[in-house]
């Protein structure tokens, strides 16, 4: 019996010992999972929509910094009030003027670059990091409003006149017509490099309005030309086609409407990247 007893003892002794060992990896393991989500949450940007964007931004006016990420001629289109300009392709060598005792909203035309931005601001130890979802083109939408350059507005007066006289502009459907039936026109997309990549016109090439008068030798004036941007409220295409008429292209056709907007959302050949 003492014997029989004894071994009833061992043996439930190494029972209780192997479920404390599993007990023990258990909670290690648990701890060790628990730490990598509380260090994955507090290390990431929280993404919001351009209704919550707004929510925050008139609720606490002036409570967070709005970080505009795209470039000088959007920015110029139309911006957030109060919102600061540091194109993405700056925002590394620009951390210094950004504060850390504040949060940090950052959007730009769709939502890509900011995400990429909000993601180097926060691997750069900014902890409150927000990112707008869709970008302006959301907010306007939905109808917020949005900063308008005077610059710009000088050139909108002059427009319409343009359009009735030198700038052949056409719809995107003769666009997408065009883009069907003939080889012997060039789309040029003149917006930022980082917009032609959030998506543009299969075939088209990339040159912004910037940079066109240094890539006029790039163009062959044997194709017509059909240019765009957002459309007849982005005034790039229409600056291009100047540029183009005044350097010899005779050729040359701007796509108003919704420009690329319109042609992505009537389903027409839409390509993203580079």
């Amino acid at each position: 019996m003492t014997g029989k007893y004894i071994s009833n003892i061992k043996v439930c002794l190494s029972v209780f010992l192997l479920l404390l060992a599993t007990t023990a990896v258990f909670l290690m393991g648990g701890c060790g999972i628990t730490g990598e989500k509380t260090l994955k949450n507090t290390e990431n940007y929280v993404d919001i929509s351009a209704s919550e964007a707004y929510k925050i931004i008139t609720e606490d006016e002036g409570y967070y910094f709005i970080l505009d990420v795209r470039d000088q001629v959007e920015f110029e289109d139309s911006h957030i009030q109060g919102a600061t300009l540091i194109p993405l392709a700056e925002i590394k060598n620009r951390l210094d003027e950004l504060p850390k005792d504040k949060p940090i909203l950052v959007y730009c035309r769709s939502g890509r670059r900011s995400s990429e931005a909000a993601d180097i601001l926060i691997k750069s130890g900014f902890q409150k990091v927000f990112n707008m979802l869709e970008g302006i083109q959301s907010w306007e939408a939905k109808g917020y409003p949005v900063v308008k350059e005077q610059k710009n507005q000088n050139i909108e007066s002059t427009t319409a006149s343009d359009e009735n006289g030198d700038i052949n502009t056409i719809s995107v459907d003769e666009a997408y017509d065009i883009f069907q039936n003939s080889k012997d026109y060039l789309f040029i997309d003149v917006r930022s490099i980082d917009e032609y990549a959030d998506g543009h016109i299969e075939g088209a090439v990339s040159i912004p309005v910037d940079n066109l008068e240094k890539k006029l030798n790039e163009i062959s004036k044997d194709k017509s030309i059909i240019v765009y941007c957002n459309g007849s409220g982005c005034n790039r295409s229409v600056m291009a086609v100047k540029i183009l008429i005044e350097n010899g292209f005779n050729k040359v056709y701007n796509i108003g409407g919704l420009g690329i907007d319109e042609w992505k959302d009537k389903g027409y050949p839409f390509v993203l990247g580079y």
